[in-house]
């Protein structure tokens, strides 16, 4: 009697479901404290399970910080298209910029990762990625069509700019807005 391998895959038991929470949890809770080489084990006894569980769950540093990176864009894409419907588009797309310019510094060396998936269509966080940047784009065109962004302007050199903004900001959070707001003006009078 042969056994039929194809069918579906079985759902993912509530433990492990549980345990990748956990983890993810203490990662949250643990990078912004020690930047993105805190200690994987240390993250693990956090987490209420063994080293060996998060590396089940992520085999690398990379892949857990792929991982929070994904929720980051998820809340991101949410956020651009709750703006979406501001009566100032301009307005909207900074209170935007400024949102994910706080997101992606949420520790030191998250702003990096975060460069890495703008860039790589192939990384883990890449669906989440491609969401937010649809939603943020929707945002920006809406601004460009108003006059508040100039024409010619490419959403992912704004983008760009912002995550430079972001890693520069990294070691002192103060200056993120001040950046922002002087790349938004210009440095050349009018």
């Amino acid at each position: 009697m042969t056994t039929d391998h194809t069918s579906a895959a079985r759902p993912e038991r509530a433990d492990v479901r549980r345990n990748r929470a956990r983890l993810l949890a203490a990662a949250r809770e643990t990078f912004p404290r020690e930047g993105a080489d805190a200690s994987l084990e240390g993250i693990a006894r956090l987490a209420g399970v063994g080293i060996g569980t998060l590396y089940r769950h992520f085999p690398t540093r990379r892949d857990l910080l792929e991982a929070l990176t994904a929720d980051v864009y998820d809340d991101l894409a949410a956020r651009a298209r709750e703006l979406q419907a501001a009566a100032e588009p301009g307005a909207a797309l900074m209170t935007w910029l400024r949102a994910f310019i706080g997101q992606v510094t949420g520790f030191r060396g998250m702003a990096a990762a975060v460069l890495v998936t703008l860039r790589d269509e192939r990384s883990a966080p890449s669906q989440a990625c491609r969401a937010m940047r649809a939603e943020a784009e929707e945002l920006f065109a809406r601004a460009q069509k108003a006059g508040a962004v100039p024409a010619g302007t490419e959403f992912g050199d704004v983008l760009t700019l912002a995550n430079a903004i972001a890693m520069a900001a990294e070691e002192d959070p103060g200056t993120a807005d001040r950046l922002l707001t002087l790349a938004a003006s210009g440095i050349q009078p009018r």
